[in-house]
């Protein structure tokens, strides 16, 4: 229903939505998570030479930073990975298992405040290696590098010549970005640093487990994000009876967030990763609303502040349909002066519905005051005060149409007039697999 009607409509987001950037891209990942992510459990096993900076900093979630008085027995101290300026034979290169295992649908790699020692070219390659192929616990299937993550070290010629092959028997590597030139980074970074690469159609829907980055020939990079789709087989776990009540809105689960009014000072995609964070930066954070009234004032009848206009919300996707709710976990951990002073949860029903369209429906049928939902959406939980740095918690009783007859593939968190949440969770019933719908393309 809603991608049909919203098919013909013109795109009309509010002038503060996100997708405002040049790079096509860069939207198309902002709806995507990064499967490589240290938080997720992205690690990396193998890398030929750490002298400057070790590669585990490729993984990190935050921006690169920089700091001009850091330095160490080997040199200048960068927030990346760094190889020594390489004089034998060969390149550098490192694999990385994913810290969730899924469909890679687009590399990006940053060369932040590498100026002039930059890599200058990069490849990356990826591979599906299950723990039946001969990988240990943590997926590596050659031998160990005992100074791996230690800067000043390096793997010694035979521990390379035994990863390579230890890589090449364990899998077929499927090119995702081939040989390609890095622009170096600036100081302070512009956002020239970033460079994206779609990876090919015919490999987006592959499932992969492990990625290996290669350095043509050597030099730095910031952050390697491996942005994807997690691969979690509802279909089979559904036809089994395997998936019963869980997190839907857990990222582990395969849980995506599609878009927001405002992502000043956190991203939305934050609002559905494991454990509460370790500080504000880990969660969903506005800017101060600019719409908010001049003097506050609290409405008789429902005792929450009259602040008509002003509310800025975010699109959730479900990991997979879900029938029956449980539970509803709004949590404001580290919010205490900023946290938002209520929420209003809406839920959709449109499985088939491609991102754009549901991102637009969100933003055109936005009601500020929560007095009613409309453009398919309906109230899951009605405008309701939150608290500081707590978990709000919400049974089934508290939230309407919880019982399982209406069915739930997105929700829409609205908070009002602004400010932060940590999380969302979801404990629902998974009763269908949710298709991935694609962007803009449907595809």
């Amino acid at each position: 229903m809603i991608a049909r009607s919203l098919a013909r409509r013109p795109l009309k987001l509010l002038s503060r939505h996100l997708s405002t950037k040049t790079d096509p891209l860069a939207a198309r990942f902002a709806e995507l998570v990064d499967l490589a992510d240290g938080e997720l459990g992205g690690r990396v096993l193998f890398a030929t030479d750490e002298w400057f900076a070790t590669a585990d900093n490729l993984l990190k979630p935050h921006a690169a930073v920089f700091d001009p008085d850091a330095f160490c027995v080997q040199g200048k101290v960068m927030d990346g990975w760094e190889s020594r300026r390489r004089r034998t034979a060969g390149f550098d290169w490192c694999v990385v298992r994913l810290g969730l295992a899924g469909h890679v649908q687009g590399i990006e790699i940053d060369t932040a405040w590498f100026t002039g020692n930059q890599t200058p070219a990069a490849r990356v390659f990826a591979a599906h290696i299950d723990d039946g192929g001969g990988a240990g616990d943590d997926g590596w299937i050659g031998p160990k590098r005992a100074t791996l993550g230690v800067q000043g070290t390096a793997a010694t010629p035979a521990e390379v010549a035994a990863a390579e092959a230890a890589v090449g028997a364990a899998a077929e590597w499927s090119e995702l970005v081939p040989l390609s030139p890095l622009r170096p980074g600036t100081d302070p970074p512009d956002g020239s640093s970033v460079h994206r690469f779609a990876v090919p159609p015919e490999l987006a829907g592959r499932r992969v487990t492990h990625l290996r980055l290669n350095q043509h020939p050597d030099g730095g990079i910031a952050r390697m994000r491996a942005w994807g789709v997690v691969a979690r087989d509802y279909d089979r776990e559904l036809a089994a009876a395997a998936v019963g009540t869980v997190d839907l809105l857990s990222v582990l689960n395969g849980a995506r967030a599609l878009g927001c009014s405002n992502r000043h000072y956190g991203e939305p995609r934050n609002l559905i990763k494991p454990g509460r964070g370790a500080n504000m930066g880990a969660g969903w954070e506005t800017a101060r609303n600019p719409r908010r009234p001049a003097e506050i004032v609290t409405d008789a009848a429902t005792g929450l502040v009259h602040m008509p206009g002003a509310s800025d919300w975010c699109v959730l996707r479900l990991a997979a349909v879900a029938g029956k709710v449980e539970r509803l976990v709004i949590d404001t951990c580290h919010f205490r002066g900023n946290f938002p002073e209520s929420v209003l949860v809406e839920a959709l029903h449109a499985p088939a519905a491609s991102t754009d369209e549901v991102v637009a429906s969100a933003a055109t049928s936005n009601i500020d005051d929560g007095s009613a939902a409309a453009g398919g959406w309906r109230v899951l939980l009605p405008r309701t005060r939150l608290g500081p740095d707590a978990e709000h918690e919400f049974g089934a009783a508290e939230l309407e149409g919880a019982s399982g007859d209406e069915r739930i593939s997105h929700l829409r968190v609205s908070i009002f007039p602004d400010g932060g949440i940590m999380r969302v969770r979801l404990h629902a019933e998974a009763v269908a697999p949710l298709e991935d719908a694609g962007g803009s393309g449907g595809g």
